[in-house]
């Protein structure tokens, strides 16, 4: 079963950014989180993960089926989705320190 796709908008949501954050408009800090994120996933994850948040958020496979398609399991496919969201977390609060909540 197919789940619902998500965009990197909402990967974002899933990195638990806040909803309002300091300084200019709401949507120039939004284009310019999206645009470091987009930068991380390309620079910062393994091609493993990448490929494992790919299929599983943008085309909307199940953990299962992006492990049958990636010739993995699904606990590692859960891992490198952890490993791959802890990272991107690291690198949006390291850009955008208010991101930290502290």
């Amino acid at each position: 079963m197919r789940r619902p796709v998500l965009s990197l908008e909402l990967l974002g949501d899933r990195l638990q950014l806040p909803d309002r954050v300091p300084g200019g408009s709401d949507e120039a800090r939004h284009r310019a989180v999206l645009r470091v994120l987009r930068r991380a996933m390309e620079g910062e994850l393994t091609q493993r993960q990448r490929q494992c948040l790919e299929l599983y958020y943008f085309q909307g496979l199940t953990q299962e089926e992006t492990g049958r398609r990636l010739g993995v399991t699904a606990a590692t496919v859960s891992r490198h989705i952890k490993r791959a969201r802890e990272r991107l977390q690291q690198v949006l609060v390291y850009s955008f320190p208010y991101l930290s909540g502290s």
